[in-house]
């Protein structure tokens, strides 16, 4: 059991090595999702619902994770090792529950997941990427790689936004926590032959790549918003504002990209710059930051690509 939960904590810790100022965004976003949790349980209905959402969570990586196999022959107590992983990764969204009248959910949930531990069934990931490439296009090749490499991360927080869509703000907080994974697919410079593959000029190129990939974010985001303001008419402005401010940001991600682009080439670098502008999207007075970033640097991004766009 040391062993496995020792092997995750190295794994958490090397990817937040990398992370920067993420990683206060991180922490503070855990600590409201912990608080919302705490407010949750005041209610049976909405207790019900959270219990629901982590049982689903936990029931999808047991199905889609692909170390069962090594982990069940080769980990001493594999059975109640994988339960303590699991214990412990629903551990702060699930304790606040004892200080409620809706005690019991924490109890059940460490049953549950018990019970789920002993599903061996896996469902091979190559067969959903096959599926998120037929869904999307190939020219938005940072959305599909940067699903296979955050699929465990985003699906379970979209589906937690789907579920917990009638409530106030939580919903879009999940989306904005989404949209700030998003544009980190846009580190990575394709080849040279992938972005001549349409043979446009800059303008045209950069004009088709946010609008389509504008609309993903849009397809993806619509179903939650849509619920949210069914169900809070109340909240209909919010819910109008918060997709510009998404889109803005998407846009930001974009055109950073292509005005540091170099062929093949990562440029981390444009991740504290992202982190901070992505931090505005959450302070009202500072909404605007996002467009205003967008629009001083789709000029440079213009410049840049006309280096490697024949024009």
């Amino acid at each position: 059991m040391k062993t496995l939960l020792m092997i995750r904590f190295l794994q958490i810790k090397r990817e937040l090595e990398g992370a920067g100022f993420r990683l206060v965004l991180l922490f503070g976003f855990l600590c409201f999702l912990v608080y919302a949790s705490y407010i949750a349980y005041q209610d049976r209905l909405y207790a019900s619902c959270l219990i629901g959402a982590l049982i689903y969570i936990i029931g999808s990586l047991q199905i889609y994770r692909q170390d069962k196999s090594f982990v069940y022959l080769h980990i001493p107590k594999a059975r109640f090792a994988v339960f303590a992983e699991y214990a412990a990764l629903t551990f702060p969204f699930a304790v606040t529950a004892l200080f409620t009248k809706n005690w019991w959910c924490y109890p059940v949930l460490l049953l549950t997941i018990y019970g789920i531990t002993h599903l061996r069934y896996t469902i091979k990931q190559r067969s959903y990427f096959r599926q998120i490439g037929r869904l999307l296009p190939a020219s938005n090749f940072e959305w599909i790689s940067g699903f296979r490499k955050s699929f465990l991360f985003l699906i379970p927080v979209y589906f937690l936004a789907l579920s917990f869509s009638w409530f106030n703000i939580l919903p879009l907080l999940l989306l904005a926590f989404m949209t700030i994974t998003i544009v980190s697919f846009y580190e990575e410079g394709e080849s040279l032959i992938v972005l001549r593959a349409r043979n446009e000029s800059t303008q045209r190129f950069l004009g088709f790549k946010i609008c389509s990939h504008a609309l993903c974010l849009i397809v993806l985001y619509a179903p939650v918003l849509i619920i949210n303001v069914i169900f809070n008419p109340s909240y209909w402005l919010i819910a109008l504002l918060f997709i510009p401010v998404q889109l803005a940001l998407l846009c930001f991600a974009i055109c950073l990209k292509y005005a540091t682009y170099q062929p093949n080439e990562s440029n981390k670098a444009n991740s504290v710059l992202l982190s901070i502008v992505s931090l505005s999207s959450f302070i009202p007075y500072l909404l605007p930051i996002p467009l205003l970033m967008s629009v001083r640097y789709y000029s440079r991004a213009k410049a840049n690509l006309m280096i490697y766009l024949h024009d």
